[in-house]
């Protein structure tokens, strides 16, 4: 009895030491050779790693809820690969903004979120840069990524009286009608800081700590989160898309004029329009649809919420900010048509993986909003 003791230890310390280093040895092998990992453990990877990164680029403001720091030089990591950016002083409260190389004085300024930030491209492959060049206005680009419209309406309180644009571009994606609900509750708190209230919203310093640091942990923490999304890979027609059925826009397409988001997002929009005309500037907003919408003929046959709509159907979010923006004479352009048009022609437009535009589809958006700009009468038609 008492030999077998021994034993039965030495056993148990050997399969702890066994565990130990196959925990040790998963944690390390995805950072010593992140090339062997499979391209859906890589994918986790990168979306926690530019999470990471991207709130060590944000500092709490009580207005904003977070803004970008100035005088930023780094490497964001992206699908596309890391993506130089750049910051520079917004000249009030230590506000960052995007530098692209356009230069102040600035005749327009964009506001928005991810779209409008170009996080997945580099700066001279954003629609910001692409519409300033074809455009001759030196625009300076105030887009964040995880911005609401109520954030961005603040943006303009903030920064126009410095900026003194005579033309605004407020760039709206469909995932701003959870954004302003979100916003809109962390006004009310008694937080400071937007970030780290909506961070601990969704999981505890403890597992906030395990998702920094942890392999294991962000796979589960994914599988948790994102395992119900059951998305689809679609490969053909000249494309490579990962396409999802995701509550963030399936919820809002489902309940069009009805779900409640619809009241702050309208009231956000007119506000901007307001806070834009009191300083003398033209306010127009920028409609982005998200890709499953503009390669809807592919989603409808391989995704089940797909066979019983139609284009009006997907379409209907926008359209009917659309025609409240039309009740409210409120400018907007409406990036639909064009998207979908070169999509039809088997044009990569978005990221395999991330909803954001590829170069390609950043070029049609500053071409589409060009034309939109024109037929407005707020350009000067070409000579």
């Amino acid at each position: 009895m008492s030999s077998s003791r021994p034993q039965r230890r030495f056993a148990v310390a050997a399969v702890l030491m066994s565990l130990g280093f196959t925990v040790a040895l998963l944690e390390a092998l995805p950072r010593l050779a992140p090339g062997l990992m499979p391209e859906k453990v890589r994918a986790v990877e990168r979306i926690y790693d530019a999470r990471e990164s991207w709130e060590n680029m944000m500092h709490p403001d009580r207005q904003l809820g977070f803004s970008l720091k100035p005088g930023l030089d780094i490497a964001f990591p992206s699908e596309a690969g890391q993506i130089a950016v750049k910051t520079l002083d917004a000249g009030i409260d230590s506000v960052g903004y995007r530098d692209l190389g356009t230069k102040a004085p600035f005749d327009a300024m964009a506001i928005g979120d991810s779209f409008t930030f170009c996080d997945d491209c580099p700066a001279e492959s954003c629609w910001v840069k692409l519409l300033s060049q074809q455009t001759g206005l030196s625009i300076g680009d105030l887009g964040v990524n995880g911005y609401s419209n109520l954030a961005e309406a603040n943006m303009l309180t903030k920064v126009g009286p410095v900026w003194k644009p005579k033309l605004v571009l407020l760039g709206f994606f469909p995932n701003d009608f959870k954004d302003n609900v979100h916003f809109n509750n962390w006004v009310r708190s008694d937080s400071d800081d937007y970030w780290t209230w909506m961070r601990r919203k969704r999981r505890s310093d403890t597992s906030d700590w395990l998702a920094r640091n942890s392999f294991l942990y962000r796979l589960f923490d994914a599988s948790r989160r994102y395992g119900d999304r059951k998305p689809v890979e679609y490969n053909g027609n000249g494309v490579s898309l990962v396409l999802r059925s995701d509550d963030w826009w399936w919820g809002v397409v489902e309940r069009s004029e009805v779900t409640p988001t619809y009241a702050i997002t309208q009231q956000a929009l007119a506000s901007a329009d307001a806070i834009a005309k009191k300083q003398g500037s033209h306010l127009v907003v920028l409609l982005f649809p998200f890709k499953e919408e503009v390669y809807w003929d592919v989603v409808r046959q391989h995704l089940k919420h797909g066979a019983d709509l139609s284009d009006d159907d997907v379409d209907a979010p926008l359209s009917t900010l659309g025609d409240f923006m039309s009740k409210q004479s409120i400018d907007y352009c409406n990036l639909t048509a064009p998207l979908r048009e070169h999509a039809r022609k088997g044009e990569q437009l978005y990221l395999k993986t991330s909803a954001h535009w590829t170069a390609a589809g950043n070029k049609v958006a500053a071409d589409a909003i060009l034309a939109c700009l024109r037929e407005k009468g707020l350009l000067a038609s070409p000579s």
